[in-house]
């Protein structure tokens, strides 16, 4: 009406409810019924669970939780990784019908996961059965992630063996790999007797190129024992498996092979030398302990000949399996076979220990190194006793280089002074040969203060002597003058105190040349001090 007063129109009016709350949806409908009671005592336990976490209302998960426990409802499978989630901090005395639930509804496979992962029993049973069904139906690979240990029931571990025995019968023989390494990630013993381990390891012998592993199965030990068998029968009937083993199988026999005489024992054997490394070191230590047995019957001949048929034994190795022998066991063949070897290697330490060994079979050549060592080895034993030491004058410089590592540790352990006089009556090779040794001693930052201490005095005591060449004081002067200025003051008092002992006089040249090199500026070689003595 023309000049009234203006009227607001009033808002359209709608006939829609207010959104209701999640726990009103729920609860509201089961108040209603004639089970009232029992769904305010679910009520109130969805909030107990919330007030035992310090939360002040009751979560989703906590009503699902008391709705199975008081009404005794099932779980949608859209539900499970919430109430799944809700069982790591539950009460221990709730979590069994839980568990139940969620189990039988049939949850997400990454859900079962997680409950298997936290939970023994049934969680990991209903797992396993998954992971069986996967192998069964042709899918791929179950997980490799072995679960957190958790001891299996007797009965339950029963059904998990009858379970994974039951789909080994059933899948093809490749596939038995994975059943194995299922029941391993699960911890399922599972004996080969309890399954179809003949078949599948009669697949596996023809099938070489698999590339198994079974460090994965929980019966390693006994299927690499029925294979070993397997390929002992076919060995009788094709030497295309005495290929297969020296390509494929010799990694995974070699901890089995012990019988020289076996053929498919000594392949493996000789394929694990020929591949050196770890292999070849483990194979000839083993077959060195046996032969140390006198109760086993291994003959050595066939050891070496297994060991070595296609391949050369190094010097080391022979001082071994050899040095493990009785003299009465050392055989012309064997002599021979180790000739062979030395015939063609640096004389060493060992290669002399090698040719002890072979004493009653020597001859030429061999005889005079020994004999040469001899001469050595009496001169050091004589050092040690402190009785008086003969020349080494005849015996050759590889003879000395290769006993030179004993022979200075003998030098090292006697009074410096002493050794002097055994250095210098020994000759002019050893004299020749310690120029480098001694220096070589008290540089190696490795070696025991003690013994490079003893090197510098014994070069020093050598040097000072009227029986020492001009050559060798040059010599011993430049590298102690090195050591000296390159020292502290705590490794020069050592050195005097160690001569004090020894030879007072010696300690007193010691000092004043010791002074003379720290209070004189480093200088050429032509223009260093020479060495004086006292008259």
């Amino acid at each position: 009406m023309s000049g009234g007063i203006p009227v607001e129109p009033e808002p359209p009016s709608t006939d829609e409810p207010p959104e209701a709350a999640p726990a009103a949806r729920r609860w509201v409908p089961r108040v209603l019924s004639p089970d009232s009671v029992e769904v305010v005592d679910s009520i109130e336990l969805a909030d107990e669970f919330a007030r035992a976490r310090g939360e002040q209302h009751a979560g989703p998960a906590d009503r699902l939780a008391a709705g199975v426990i008081v009404l005794g409802e099932s779980l949608a499978a859209e539900d499970c990784a919430l109430v799944a989630a809700w069982l790591r901090c539950a009460p221990a005395d709730v979590r069994g019908p839980v568990l139940s639930a969620v189990l039988a509804a049939e949850p997400p496979r990454e859900v079962l996961a997680e409950l298997a992962a936290e939970h023994a029993g049934r969680a990991r049973m209903a797992l396993l059965r998954c992971e069986v069904d996967d192998v069964v139906g042709g899918e791929q690979a179950p997980s490799a992630t072995p679960l957190p240990p958790h001891p299996w029931g007797e009965d339950e571990a029963e059904e998990a063996r009858s379970m994974l025995a039951e789909a080994a019968a059933e899948v093809d023989p490749p596939r038995v790999d994975l059943l194995l390494r299922t029941a391993t990630r699960f911890g399922v013993e599972l004996p080969a007797n309890r399954f179809a381990a003949e078949r599948f390891v009669s697949w596996w012998a023809s099938h070489p190129e698999a590339d198994l592993d079974p460090t994965l199965w929980p019966c390693a030990d006994e299927l690499l024992a029925l294979l070993r068998s397997t390929l002992v029968e076919r060995l009788q009937h094709s030497d295309l498996v005495l290929a297969a083993i020296t390509e494929h199988w010799w990694p995974l026999l070699s901890h089995l092979a012990t019988d020289p005489f076996e053929p498919v024992d000594a392949a493996v054997i000789s394929a694990a030398v020929r591949a050196q490394g770890d292999s070849r070191r483990e194979v000839v230590d083993r077959f060195a302990e046996r032969l140390r047995d006198p109760d086993l019957p291994d003959a050595p001949e066939a050891v070496l000949d297994a060991l070595f048929g296609a391949a050369t034994p190094t010097v080391e190795e022979l001082h071994r399996l050899i040095g493990a022998l009785p003299a009465t066991a050392v055989t012309e063949p064997i002599a021979h076979r180790a000739f062979a070897v030395l015939g063609r290697s640096k004389v060493t330490g060992r290669h002399l220990d090698l040719l002890r060994t072979l004493g009653h079979h020597l001859s030429g050549e061999q005889r005079e190194l020994w004999a040469e060592d001899a001469r050595v080895r009496s001169w050091r034993a004589a050092l040690g006793r402190g009785a008086a030491v003969e020349s080494l004058e005849g015996v050759s410089e590889r003879v000395l280089r290769a006993r030179l590592p004993e022979a200075l540790t003998a030098l090292l352990a006697v009074d410096p002074r002493a050794a002097a006089h055994a250095i210098f009556a020994a000759g002019q090779a050893l004299q020749g040969l310690l120029l480098r040794a001694l220096p070589a001693v008290w540089n190696d930052a490795q070696a025991e203060e003690t013994g490079r201490d003893r090197a510098v005095a014994l070069a020093f005591v050598l040097a000072w002597s009227d029986t020492a060449t001009a050559d060798a004081r040059s010599a011993y002067d430049r590298e102690l003058e090195r050591w000296v200025r390159g020292g502290r003051r705590a490794d020069h008092r050592r050195i005097s105190k160690l001569l004090r002992g020894c030879a007072p006089d010696l300690a007193a040249a010691w000092h004043e040349w010791l002074q003379e090199i720290v209070t004189t500026p480093a200088e050429p070689a032509k223009a260093r001090p020479r060495w004086r003595r006292r008259r």
